[in-house]
């Protein structure tokens, strides 16, 4: 069942009430503070265009505005291969860009149809910034020509459209220097890697790749948080300690017992690079539910689901590497079992705490913020995210039920700035 978007109402977010600010987006904060800047330069008249085919229509036209962009998006994600924190910084973005445009064009007295207009010219604007591989002038180009489209089909006064063109403008320019001001172009030197120690993380097989992936991603920009450090989980459970042995013993005997039910969860959560990645799966859960708001509505929902997805992957990145806990397998060769592999591939860096049930958890928790009839649906999805890592042998317990602890905090933070007045 569809559930309603509920505006103005109150939500609670852990016995704290988050007063939304409405239905009216003008009153909404923008999620690119504080870059965006005054207009960028005078937008030009609006180009005559031909009338609108029914493929087209039936593409840009059926749902909210942002819904084909994020689509277009996650074939990006794919086609380029992104691993899963690049794609979730991506998606936020793009989220962030076009709800934006919604904002600065409502507070400049846009019609709904030109916040429209502003939505593509905006979710255009910023692929093109971000996938500069694509044939020069495609993305961008597609943002112009759906936002011309859209005003020839609703036909949208000049006044409106050029209240569209500066929104998109100051929106997209404020995504680009938030891109370039992030972190995520920081190097990281070898020399930062804590000495080899018991319980600390080494290679895995089969890869057996020495430097860890993405180690400076706890670093970097996060969107409703101070920094990556801000919301943290309690110390991992202690190597060698009665309980770590119970943790290590529970993933063997569960890879030993998997039934084909339990592989299938495992492998229907194992998103890496090639994949929409987890992300990618939130985002398509979430536009199942914004199908029926307007356009406004839901690139409020959507950009804030994506920036938990952010916070809660540059947190969770940043516990990882102030903790470099080993992985099973290495400790199940070691101790156990020397030919042991889990079903699914070790991914090469720390173990403690799960980014696929931290960022699972941030989701869910976010998109039940604004769907509470959901809130169970999207908990489960959650939950099984998390427990398709223990399945999978490549996560403990205690990696997986602290991620979800943390992701439900950054999801309860994120929908405090989000539904929190406007500054």
């Amino acid at each position: 069942m569809r559930i309603a978007f509920l505006a103005p109402c109150v939500f609670f977010v852990s016995g704290v009430a988050a007063a939304a600010a409405g239905a009216d987006p003008a009153t909404w904060r923008p999620w690119l503070e504080p870059f965006i800047g005054q207009e960028v330069s005078s937008p030009q008249r609006r180009p005559s265009a031909p009338a609108p085919t029914q493929a087209w229509r039936e593409r840009w036209m059926r749902g909210p505005a942002g819904a084909p962009w994020t689509e277009l998006t996650l074939e990006l994600i794919v086609k380029y291969q992104q691993n899963p924190l690049r794609a979730a910084r991506i998606l936020s973005l793009v989220h962030a860009a076009m709800h934006d445009a919604v904002v600065l064009a409502a507070r400049d007295g846009a019609s709904p149809r030109a916040r429209e207009a502003a939505i593509h010219l905006a979710a255009g604007g910023t692929l093109a910034h971000l996938y500069p591989q694509e044939s020069k002038g495609r993305l961008e180009g597609l943002g112009y020509s759906n936002a011309t489209l859209l005003a020839a089909a609703v036909s949208l006064g000049e006044d409106d459209w050029s209240r569209a063109v500066r929104a998109a403008q100051r929106s997209v320019a404020a995504a680009i220097a938030r891109s370039r001001a992030d972190g995520a172009g920081r190097q990281w030197s070898v020399e930062r890697r804590p000495p080899d120690a018991p319980g600390k993380w080494r290679a895995s097989p089969p890869i057996n790749i020495y430097n860890p992936a993405e180690p400076r991603a706890g670093d970097w920009r996060t969107w409703a948080l101070k920094d990556g450090a801000e919301l943290q989980p309690p110390p991992p459970v202690p190597y060698d300690s009665e309980l770590f042995w119970k943790e290590v013993d529970e993933v063997l005997r569960v890879a030993r017992a998997l039934t084909p039910g339990q592989r299938a969860i495992a492998e229907r959560w194992n998103l890496d690079h090639g994949s929409v990645t987890p992300a990618g799966v939130w985002n398509r859960i979430a536009l199942d539910l914004v199908r029926g708001l307007d356009s406004d509505q839901a690139a409020r929902v959507m950009a804030a689901m994506n920036a938990a997805l952010m916070d809660a992957f540059v947190s969770c990145w940043n516990v990882k590497y102030k903790w470099w806990t080993e992985r099973p397998v290495t400790v199940i060769r070691g101790k156990f079992d020397p030919n042991f592999l889990p079903v699914l591939v070790t991914p090469p860096f720390p173990s403690y705490i799960s980014g696929h049930a931290t960022a699972s958890s941030a989701a869910a928790t976010t998109l039940a913020g604004f769907f509470p009839g959901e809130a169970d649906a999207l908990q489960a999805r959650a939950q099984e995210a998390a427990e398709s890592r223990l399945l999978g042998g490549i996560h403990y317990r205690s990696d997986n039920e602290e991620g979800l602890k943390l992701g439900r905090r950054i999801g309860e933070r994120v929908l405090q700035r989000a539904l929190g007045p406007s500054t």
